[in-house]
């Protein structure tokens, strides 16, 4: 890298003294020497202390390039007298900089000049190769400066600038990119996550609620973990510039923060987002804006409402793209799916066309599960979304067991939308509801259809149905099918569907599909089950385990908390595990089984091993397991007593085996089956379910 730019260096001097008949003085002496789109730093040191740095004094920053082009900006206060402005050029060439200051008899920050070359990007990471983010000329989904299109494939962290060691950062920045995420959401300071701050460093060093002055110890660290994002291709949405602490600042205060945060991140490829979902606060909402635009008017600017808020700001210039969350609706799977399907279509209605993200849906955690993630994933995209944003409980409040729950299935299921989608030009895709004409009543059973804009190609998305039919009048005559698992990846053929006003399609089987519809002959289904053959995933064994260790990951088990089936994590007799503290309240032990072990089938037998201690007898200890057939209380929750309990020292490990289970998730938050503790305090160490039966 090195040796390229003293190359080009020297090619820029020889041009410079062989073709120009300026002086030579006019050959380039720059300061110093970046590459384009990359992150450039200078450091000015102030003439007086300031009491308030952040709200005393100003200090704005404009360059110029070789063809006129102007890149503004602010400075930030970084501690004692120590104020930086940051830049990222767009093109390469001499760009000259001046500054000015607010308090015109401050010689250290006031008409500072200086110049930087700039060379074509030499490698780098993804935004120094493309550029950094930008809407598309038809307003239709976001873009690098390159026109190369960018697939809004996000996962919530929100309390990783409050909690995450620089370890576990590394670890889950490297998982997500190599998954094929493209956006991490964090929130600045939430008040939730300061209250128990793991990192000791506090945000801000002004009293709270004064968020006046920040802290400069607190933000280098978030650079460092905003840095490693964007190095390993990764966007950062920060959330909440109006709502850090406590909800809300006065629009005085929020200004302050907003025009400090926008300073410091707006040369990083960072999209800001006033709100964290907010309902409509328009005054605080509008300071956030004016600031950013402020001091990173380059930035993309977006607003992460509250579920179900409308787009209230969409008509704003300094809206970048609208971003819904359809949330997670205490659970309830309908509301999830229609406000998945109906938000994008409301945006989509209104003037002036502009990218729409569903930037919250339903996590796999307490209220939801795998399936519940990837349903609203694929309803999104299908729907009109062009970017869509999954979380998990463990994950986005950055506990201490992140690390083992970051693996949890539904980001496996994520990740697979995003290698699909990326086979084709999904950006050509329209959402086609119209062309459905059986959907269901039930909201939770919405199907989602999208075509592209020549109708020769597009998707279709099933999550519990027994046909579809479609009206495919006006489309290529033929289409050829590939029926898709969203679980596992794993493609079968279809017969060619005849385009006519009723196609009827009849999925595989009674699981979730995917079904791509493509013109013979045309290369898109090619090369998405090229995709799918290279990451397919291993047959796994039908053995799933969970244990409750710091670093325990998941192993085809999944912990669900419901209201009644809180846990607490600790440690007795040297074995970490978790304990129902209140049993009045928390009576039940909910497991989800991994839905690429078994899902909506019926194995033959189940055998379910938990290991347990209860300072009292376990006599009256029940499996309740979903069997199948009509979503009845009596089916869902069936009970059937131990089959068999021997001791390991001071653990009891009970043993039962169930026929013919349905493992639909259809019991409280996902859940496939629950252990009723007889309202005892118990200690759960460890369980196992083994399979046996049809595949």
């Amino acid at each position: 890298m090195m040796m390229v730019r003293l190359v080009w260096v020297f090619l820029a001097l020889v041009t410079a003294s062989v073709f120009s008949v300026e002086p030579v003085s006019a050959v380039p002496t720059a300061d110093v020497v970046v590459g384009v789109w990359e992150r450039w730093e200078h450091v000015l040191v102030s003439g007086r202390d300031y009491a308030s740095p952040c709200v005393d004094v100003e200090v704005r920053f404009e360059a110029v390039g070789p063809e006129g082009q102007v890149r503004k900006g602010l400075g930030f206060w970084d501690g004692e007298r120590r104020f930086v402005f940051r830049c990222a050029f767009p093109s390469a060439g001499e760009w000259r900089w001046r500054t000015t200051c607010s308090d015109s008899s401050n010689e250290g920050l006031h008409e500072r000049t200086g110049t930087v070359l700039v060379i074509p990007a030499t490698g780098g990471n993804l935004f120094q190769a493309r550029g950094f983010l930008r809407v598309s000329d038809d307003r239709r989904f976001q873009v690098h400066s390159d026109s190369t299109p960018f697939l809004w494939l996000g996962d919530t962290c929100w309390a990783a600038p409050v909690h995450a060691t620089t370890d576990e950062w590394e670890r889950y920045v490297g998982n997500r990119a190599a998954k094929g995420f493209s956006v991490l959401q964090v929130a600045i300071a939430p008040e939730w996550a300061l209250e128990h701050s793991r990192s000791g460093v506090a945000p801000f060093l002004s009293n709270l609620p004064d968020i006046s002055l920040p802290n400069p110890v607190y933000f280098r660290e978030l650079d460092k973990k905003l840095a490693l994002a964007n190095d390993s291709g990764l966007v950062v949405l920060m959330v909440g510039l109006m709502e850090t602490p406590y909800r809300y600042p006065s629009p005085e205060q929020v200004a302050v923060l907003s025009r400090y945060v926008a300073a410091r991140y707006g040369s990083f490829e960072v999209v800001f987002s006033p709100s964290f979902d907010s309902g409509i606060h328009e005054a605080e909402t509008l300071a956030a804006a004016s600031a950013v635009r402020e001091a990173a008017p380059d930035s993309l600017v977006t607003m992460h409402m509250g579920t179900g808020v409308g787009p209230k700001f969409h008509a704003e210039d300094w809206l970048s793209f609208d971003m819904f969350q359809s949330g997670h609706n205490g659970g309830n799977a309908a509301k999830q799916s229609a406000r998945a399907v109906g938000m994008p279509a409301e945006v989509l209605a209104l003037p002036g066309r502009k990218p729409v993200v569903n930037g919250e849906a339903i996590y796999e955690g307490d209220l939801g599960c795998a399936f519940d993630v990837r349903r609203t994933a694929w309803l999104s995209f299908l729907s009109g979304a062009v970017g869509y944003t999954a979380g998990i409980n463990e994950v986005y409040a950055w506990e201490e067991n992140v690390l083992a729950l970051m693996d949890a299935p539904s980001s496996g299921h994520v990740a697979l939308v995003g290698r699909i989608l990326r086979q084709v030009p999904w950006w050509l895709m329209d959402p086609a509801p119209g062309r459905i004409l059986n959907q269901p009543e039930d909201k939770s059973r919405l199907m989602a259809f999208a075509l592209a804009d020549d109708r020769s190609w597009g998707f279709l998305y099933l999550p519990v149905n027994e046909e579809v039919v479609l009206d495919l009048r006006d489309c290529v005559p033929v289409f050829d099918l590939l029926w898709v698992s969203p679980v596992t990846g794993r493609w079968q053929a279809g017969a060619n569907a005849t385009s006519s006003v009723r196609t009827v399609l009849r999925p595989p089987d009674g699981g979730d599909w995917v079904v791509m519809f493509s013109a013979p002959g045309s290369p898109n289904i090619a090369r998405v089950k090229e995709e799918l053959d290279r990451f397919a995933l291993s047959d796994p064994e039908r053995v799933a385990t969970i244990a409750f260790g710091k670093d325990s990951a998941v192993d085809g088990l999944v912990l669900k908390s419901p209201a009644d089936g809180g846990f607490v994590r600790e440690a007795f007799q040297g074995v970490d595990c978790v304990a129902n503290v209140n049993p009045e309240r928390n009576s039940y032990f909910y497991l989800d089984v991994d839905d690429r072990l078994a899902f909506r089938e019926s194995p033959r037998r189940m055998r379910v091993e938990v290991r347990l201690q209860s300072e009292g007898p376990l006599d009256g200890v029940l499996l309740q397991y979903d069997a199948g057939g009509p979503a009845t209380v009596e089916n869902i929750y069936r009970p059937v007593r131990p089959s068999w309990r021997r001791q390991e020292g001071g653990w009891t490990v009970l043993g039962f085996e169930v026929d013919l289970p349905f493992l639909g998730g259809r019991q409280n938050s996902g859940a496939d089956f629950r252990l009723f503790l007889d309202r005892r305090l118990c200690r759960i160490a460890s369980a196992r379910v083994e399979l046996e039966g049809s595949e």
